[in-house]
């Protein structure tokens, strides 16, 4: 007789991004929203949308952190309610005359959830066997992007409806109460480690070993082409209310019909064939983000 699944299954990896994903939703939809309600020009949203973006950017710098002292599931709980934290504070100051505050909190927050991200896949590797990798992976892009749609549609439904202050601690339950999920995770004890000794020079060697390998060093260089990182799509919310498309217009649109959409595009990693010919498959990409730039035009 066949002994049951043991815990961690891959779909658990698609609760344990949550955190992150619902703080990256807020600062991608509900955020340039109710800025430009708050009057808040499009070209200062651009600015703080760019400055929000830059934790994702450097993660690299504080990453190491979570493979110290503490289980890396200790570090995602501890970087959840962190987070969750954040955007309680922060939430009540998208009035325009808070706005720097405003900006540096939620900063801190996106470098705390970038915590989330790095602790989440350390997990993934250390506590599933390689068979299981690609579905969690698939799992965790979809818990990513539709929790960060679905999570931003979330708040901007709490703030036209309940006070301000009252919203975000409910969306700040929602935030970090994903993250408690690490908690079951069978993760053994950390082994005794510095800080940060020579955790730099290893990570210099990684980045020479991704760049160094021609088949690698065109993926690496698709992944950071300016057409893919979505820089501005934090703009579409803004400027929703000039094209008359309102709460009710961008929690439908960017939310639940971009939510259920991105989930099904993140699982479907999961079903393509690994003997694929990758080339074809980003092709396929290219070709579906062109005829939605088509579309959006």
């Amino acid at each position: 007789m066949s002994k049951s699944r043991v815990w961690p299954r891959p779909w658990a990896f698609g609760l344990l991004i949550l955190p992150v994903a619902v703080y990256v939703g807020f600062t991608v939809t509900p955020l340039p929203f109710l800025l430009s309600k708050a009057g808040v020009s499009v070209y200062e949203i651009g600015t703080i949308g760019s400055i929000l973006q830059l934790p994702n950017i450097l993660v690299f710098l504080w990453a190491p952190l979570v493979d110290v002292r503490l289980r890396r599931r200790t570090w995602l709980v501890l970087s959840a309610i962190a987070t969750a934290v954040c955007l309680w504070i922060a939430l009540p100051l998208v009035s325009g005359s808070s706005v720097h505050i405003m900006t540096a909190v939620l900063l801190l927050g996106g470098m705390t959830g970038s915590l989330v991200l790095a602790s989440s896949g350390g997990l993934m590797v250390t506590t599933l066997p390689v068979a299981d990798q690609s579905k969690a992976a698939a799992w965790n892009q979809a818990g990513y992007l539709a929790g960060g749609a679905l999570g931003g549609a979330l708040v901007l439904w709490l703030v036209t409806r309940m006070p301000v202050v009252l919203s975000g601690f409910v969306i700040a339950l929602v935030l970090c109460l994903p993250g408690f999920v690490a908690l079951t995770l069978p993760e053994k004890e950390p082994s005794t480690s510095n800080w940060f000794k020579g955790r730099f020079s290893e990570l210099k060697r990684e980045v020479k070993l991704v760049f160094g390998k021609p088949v690698r060093r065109w993926t690496a260089l698709l992944l950071m082409a300016p057409a893919g990182t979505g820089a501005a799509q934090v703009l579409l919310p803004a400027i929703a209310s000039h094209y008359g498309v309102g709460a009710s217009g961008v929690i439908w649109i960017n939310g639940l019909g971009g939510g259920v959409a991105l989930a099904f595009g993140s699982l479907l990693g999961a079903m393509v064939p690994a003997d694929w010919d990758g080339r074809i498959v980003y092709a396929g990409a290219g070709l579906t983000n062109g005829i939605a730039g088509i579309v959006l035009m």
